[in-house]
């Protein structure tokens, strides 16, 4: 089930031209046509994007007579996004590159299973993750382009063609941490399908079988120089966009305090919101959530061990564990886990709060 979800999230990705690689046969492939997809798909969003953005902005001013902050807040918003989706389709090469440092690591993953009989099948907590992540990236794109639709005056033609390409636009901010997500939540299930063969092997009688824990060891090692790899390329992209949702958070957390007292808001509207606001929050920390299960799964203790026959192989590999415990860091600023994400949050809360008290005093 998981992975026609997957090809389903590369197929749009590809079709809003931040990625120029096609899931075929669960490879990444490219071509001259699509390559040259992607760069025109770019260079129409990068150059349409500020017009219709500020077109929408002004048929949302029109709409109401709003207050002076919700105006500026607004700007600013959409100027961030656009700033990030810039950077964004930029950066596309580099995204490109991470699938490609992906797909060697996937493939030898898949060999291991099968040599072992059959394809082990992923923990539970992992497929629940993963479910709720293509929930919550689904929910998100599905809220934006609610408000987008609300945004435009009338219904013509023209007006649906900008919905249309605008949604694509915005979409591009969900869909590329879900990119981030994925690539951890497969190094997050190599490392567990590391750990749980280890386990098995240690506590067998068979000689034999340690022989494979040479094998093991490598694949953990290269899913460690993996996880290093992704996060040194994502890590601009992921700065970006953290601090995209930050603005998101400050602002919109603003706009549902001020219509939520308006009484010509809708109770539907406000529910909505609502609801939209709590699923982005979840989602922002799902990518935390999983950032920090890969440095748990892969620095996984061995104290079990010492109570089963301990061997030169089991020694070796019990020291190189204990060497090279995996620190994952974001453009060298800061570690990606829960306890980032509180802390941002605890953020969000207060410059909100900031924001509330600027429009009090405007508008006395």
């Amino acid at each position: 089930m998981v992975f026609p979800l997957v090809k389903i999230f590369f197929g749009y990705s590809l079709a809003i031209g931040i990625t120029s690689q096609r899931l075929l046969n669960k490879r990444f492939r490219s071509s001259p046509f699509f390559r040259a997809y992607a760069l025109v798909a770019n260079i129409v969003t990068v150059t349409l994007l500020p017009i219709v953005m500020w077109r929408i902005r002004l048929v949302f001013q029109s709409k109401k007579n709003f207050p002076y902050l919700i105006l500026i807040t607004y700007n600013v918003r959409y100027l961030v996004s656009y700033l990030v989706i810039l950077y964004t389709v930029l950066s596309r090469g580099f995204r490109d590159t991470a699938f490609k440092e992906m797909q060697p690591l996937l493939l030898k993953l898949r060999q291991k299973e099968e040599q072992c009989g059959k394809v082990r099948e992923t923990r539970r907590s992992l497929m629940v993750l993963i479910y709720v992540k293509f929930f919550t990236v689904f929910w998100m794109c599905i809220t934006e382009t609610a408000f987008l639709f609300y945004s435009n005056d009338t219904i013509n033609w023209i007006n649906i063609a900008t919905f249309i390409f605008l949604t694509n636009a915005v979409n591009i901010l969900e869909m590329v941490p879900m990119s981030y997500f994925l690539a951890m939540w497969h190094i997050a299930r190599g490392f567990d399908y590391v750990n749980q063969r280890l386990d098995e092997i240690v506590t067998s009688k068979s000689s034999t079988k340690l022989k494979e824990l040479k094998d093991l060891w490598l694949l953990h090692a290269c899913l460690t120089k993996t996880t290093h790899n992704i996060n040194k390329i994502f890590g601009p992209q992921m700065l970006a966009s953290r601090f995209n949702y930050f603005i998101i958070g400050v602002i919109q957390g603003y706009w549902g305090a001020f219509f939520a007292f308006d009484e010509s808001t809708p109770v539907y509207w406000i529910v909505y919101g609502s609801v939209g606001y709590q699923v982005r929050t979840l989602d922002n920390y799902l990518i935390d959530h999983m950032v920090d299960l890969v440095v748990e799964y892969q620095s996984s203790a061995k104290h079990a061990w010492s109570e089963r026959r301990w061997t030169k192989e089991i020694s070796g590999y019990v020291t190189y564990a204990n060497s090279s415990k995996l620190q994952l860091w974001t453009c060298g600023l800061f570690q990606p886990n829960r306890s980032l994400w509180f802390d941002m949050m605890s953020s969000v809360f207060y410059y909100m709060l900031m924001l509330l008290q600027f429009h009090l005093v405007m508008g006395k």
